[in-house]
């Protein structure tokens, strides 16, 4: 099913099957799933170094999809696993990432540096129910990050496994390793003026539970989301995590404004499910090379479902290397199916959310030269 029909600019998206065969040594990969519930990337920096990016939930096993296909391909999660970014605190990509954590012994945990409230909150402790910020699974999930950090404490130093990321800050280097070049991963968010934004919003909640005649706010977690910069040999890539635009200061506009590559990205993970509210034209011309390959997720909520006609409109514009996990609307599975069956005229618009988790696969060799994308069927109209 071809998501938009525009003349020879073809649109792909991913079978449910996982690959099982691991990367060369020498080899650059960025596998993304979705959507299930949640959105991961796993990227493979050379000679069996992993990082994994957020997590997805397949919801019909209830397994931890990166997880899954890690171990499936033979990695050793607790040794070959180099850091965990937590991108921001939305359930759709949190799911599952305290097991994640859980199981990735020997990795650095990366977080953003602008606090939003359920991190907070997480951090010092609270168990009091507070309406939208304790009630929430992005809450369970940091309340168990921080509880394995704190048993992981080294101790001599008391020194968490635990990194701050915050705008141009390399919060992962490794150096050569036999046939794998040095590899840097770089935060490019969020700026200085989304931590502030952050703090300030902690600060009138603090005086709203205190009794000042102020409002609860609420930080939109997009605006604390980490965007990454990964450089290995001569491959760059940009992932997007679920950065919007802005506001004035922060977003994409910030990071066009204070991150300058000596070298442009030939692969770019789409931020916040290619919706428009992520589209930036800057990115096209600072950060990224003509025509690069470009890998999404889509994102599923009662009637919303992105990326819009528009949406892919909008890419194919720059590109006909775009690829998508999974149909945006999702295929009822048999069960769903029998289920909505029963219900009779109660079901007339029954609706599954997640469907199976779809999987991206692109390589390169860490020498440069063209990706190749995997695993994947041509969409048709």
């Amino acid at each position: 099913m071809k998501l938009y029909k525009q003349e020879q600019t073809p649109f792909w998206i991913a079978l449910s099957s996982f690959s099982t065969d691991p990367p060369s040594p020498d080899t650059f990969e960025v596998s993304v799933f979705g959507p299930g519930k949640g959105e991961s990337i796993v990227v493979h920096l050379g000679a069996r170094r992993w990082i994994v990016v957020d997590s997805c939930r397949d919801q019909r096993s209830g397994t931890v999809s990166p997880l899954d296909y890690l171990k499936g391909i033979g990695v050793d999660l607790s040794t070959e696993v180099h850091a965990i970014v937590a991108t921001h605190a939305h359930d759709d990509h949190f799911a599952g990432i305290a097991d994640t954590v859980e199981a990735c012994a020997s990795a650095v945990v990366v977080t953003s540096q602008a606090l939003v409230s359920r991190e907070f909150l997480a951090l010092v402790e609270a168990d009091n129910e507070i309406a939208g910020v304790t009630d929430t699974a992005s809450y369970r999930e940091y309340r168990r990050i921080f509880a394995i950090a704190e048993r992981r404490k080294q101790s001599f130093t008391g020194q968490r496994p635990l990194r701050r990321a915050q705008e141009n800050k390399i919060v992962l280097t490794l150096p050569r390793r036999d046939v794998a070049p040095p590899a840097t991963v770089t935060a490019l968010s969020p700026s200085e003026h989304a931590v502030t934004r952050a703090l300030e919003t902690l600060a009138k909640n603090q005086l709203h539970a205190m009794g000042e005649r102020t409002r609860r706010s609420m930080l939109d977690p997009n605006e604390a989301s980490i965007g990454l910069w990964i450089s290995a040999g001569e491959v760059n890539v940009l992932l997007g995590a679920d950065l919007l635009s802005g506001p004035k200061g922060c977003g994409w506009g910030a990071i066009l404004h204070s991150f300058s590559p000596p070298e442009l990205a030939t692969l770019y993970k789409a931020a916040h499910h290619g919706s428009s509210t992520s589209h930036h034209d800057g990115l096209w011309d600072k950060l990224l090379t003509t025509a690069p390959v470009v890998l999404m997720t889509p994102f599923r909520h009662g009637s919303v479902n992105l990326p819009k006609d528009s949406d892919i409109a909008y890419f194919l514009g720059y590109t006909n290397h775009a690829w998508i996990t999974s149909p945006r609307p999702p295929t009822p599975s048999s069960s769903f199916q029998k289920q909505a069956a029963k219900l009779g005229t109660l079901a007339r618009n029954a609706r599954d959310p997640y469907g199976k988790v779809g999987h991206l696969r692109a390589r390169i060799s860490l020498n440069g030269g063209a990706w190749h994308v995997d695993n994947f069927s041509r969409l048709h109209n």
